[in-house]
């Protein structure tokens, strides 16, 4: 199956019906169609073959779902980037990707001749935004009104369909390779488990959709018929604006957003009663904030969803589950039907029901490995199983509770942070000798990012010097909130920091 089917159906079932919304512009299925058939040929004009990459740098809009549709349409793979990353991840993930057409809009528009200096692989940059397309870029709608349509190549199955960018621990962004049937078999797979996305409804996409969740829930709409309406990125006021004007059924949302729009002044004074599915996962839900969220939405259905880049969904807690309450709401679901789990010991052997171990899943929803790194793809990807890295655990009913993750990852708003990024970057200022870098628990974000920094003899650093530091060289997201000093920090006989150590002391102090 093609991913493009979706655009395909949508246009023989309800040509005429509005398939897209941004701010005032409101596109049927029909127009939707005709727009992505003549950028595809625009893309094919500039040089795109079957393969290549085309990579976005912008912020959710209807253009962002025509890149997407158009680029597929010609057997081309999407590389959407990260739009909070700094200016060098940047730079390294268009080096890796090798796009041979970057779009970007409005809010990067400034960093083309930097982009361009830095990625001459990038042979054209289209302008996709709505202001006036700057030197060295393409119109985007110039484009497509100068092009006459082309047929779709139907590519699908196994062959690359996206590049998803995902922070590494060596510092460098990591291209997750994921098929045309992986996306499509997990938002099948996650419709199936959880049945999200309300048929004929009306999904709000203000979650980044260079994330694989936002990607899933926007194509699980429009598997179900119904309209998307895109809000550039998450604003509790807009999207409670939101909610109420169009009268959205479908919201997808991380914890730290749905705490944010519970926490607005303005929040109950929107008519919000139109929520009939709210989605949330990417990082711990806490369940004060839950129990929060089920009472500003009584009538909503809510459903959680476990995975990762590599893997897409592969749990689900369902709307039953949800509303049964009791200990099913810590955890993170069952299998979804398009996926196998299994509890794997450090032997490699599966454990019994409750014991914690490596979360591990094969299925049709994995990706098909890391781009242009075997070695990495190898460790991870063994005999069909992909190795999470997570610990977790399963009870006798098929429910995995995630105790901890194994990897040094930090989510925090939703946010893969790996430490040794953050720890590589403060590892460069001058005043340092050593630092180890842990996620506490924070209110807020879920999980911040702490460091603990041993300073260099005789030299001097405060918390502000080093924040500023990190900010240079790593996105805001990933910058520690919080720094503190220490003379030493506890080491393994083999040398290796001990976190569980660092962590455990300073979840004492709390």
């Amino acid at each position: 199956m093609n991913l493009t089917q979706q655009l395909h159906r949508a246009l023989q079932l309800a040509p005429d019906q509005p398939l897209t919304i941004c701010g005032d512009r409101v596109r049927s299925a029909r127009e939707s169609a005709d727009r992505v058939a003549r950028l595809a040929g625009a893309l094919r004009s500039l040089g795109v073959e079957s393969g290549d990459r085309v990579a976005l740098l912008a912020t959710n809009s209807d253009r962002y779902h025509e890149a997407f549709f158009a680029t597929w349409w010609i057997g081309a793979v999407v590389a959407p980037l990260n739009i909070r990353w700094s200016l060098a991840e940047i730079g390294l993930a268009l080096r890796d990707a090798g796009p041979r057409v970057l779009l970007v809009d409005d809010a990067f528009a400034a960093h083309v001749p930097r982009l361009r200096q830095e990625c001459p692989a990038v042979a054209e940059f289209v302008h996709c935004g709505d202001g006036t397309a700057p030197d060295g870029t393409t119109g985007y709608e110039e484009l497509i009104a100068g092009s006459e349509p082309v047929e779709d190549l139907r590519v699908g199955g196994d062959e690359l369909a996206a590049l998803l960018y995902t922070g590494g621990t060596t510092g460098a962004p990591k291209g997750v390779m994921v098929s045309h049937q992986a996306l499509t078999f997990s938002t099948l797979g996650t419709q199936v488990a959880g049945h999200s996305s309300i048929p004929g409804g009306l999904l709000l996409t203000c979650a980044p959709m260079f994330h694989i969740a936002s990607i899933v829930s926007w194509l699980g709409q429009l598997t179900v018929g119904g309209t998307i309406v895109f809000l550039p990125g998450f604003g509790a006021a807009q999207v409670l604006d939101a909610v109420a004007r169009h009268r959205i059924t479908t919201l997808s949302l991380v914890p730290t957003m749905i705490q944010m729009l519970l926490d607005h002044p303005e929040a109950s004074a929107h008519d919000l009663s139109s929520v009939r599915s709210l989605r949330y996962g990417a990082s711990t839900m806490p369940a004060a904030l839950l129990e929060r969220a089920m009472a500003a939405f009584p009538q909503a259905g809510f459903t959680q969803g476990y995975g990762m880049t590599e893997t897409a969904m592969v749990t689900q807690l369902g709307a039953e589950e949800h509303r049964a309450g009791g200990h099913l709401l810590r955890s993170a679901g069952r299998a979804t039907p398009h996926c196998e789990i299994r509890i794997l010991g450090p032997d490699g052997t599966e454990l019994p029901r409750g014991e914690v171990g490596e979360l591990v899943v094969r299925g049709a929803s994995l990706m098909l490995g890391y781009w242009n790194r075997p070695e990495e793809t190898a460790a991870v990807l063994r005999d069909g199983w992909m190795h999470t890295g997570d610990g977790a655990s399963m009870d006798q009913d098929g429910y995995v509770f995630v105790a901890d993750r194994i990897k040094d990852m930090i989510i925090s708003g939703g946010e893969n942070v790996y430490s040794a990024e953050v720890e590589n970057a403060l590892a460069l200022h001058p005043a340092v000798a050593a630092c180890a870098v842990v996620g506490l628990p924070d209110a807020r974000w879920g999980e911040r990012v702490h460091a603990v920094v041993v300073l260099r003899p005789g030299a001097t650093a405060g918390e502000d010097d080093l924040r500023a530091h990190t900010r240079e060289l790593i996105a805001g997201y990933k910058v520690p909130r919080s720094v503190e000093f220490t003379d030493a920090l506890p080491l393994s006989g083999a040398g290796k920091v001990l976190k569980r150590e660092l962590r455990a002391a300073r979840l004492a102090q709390r």
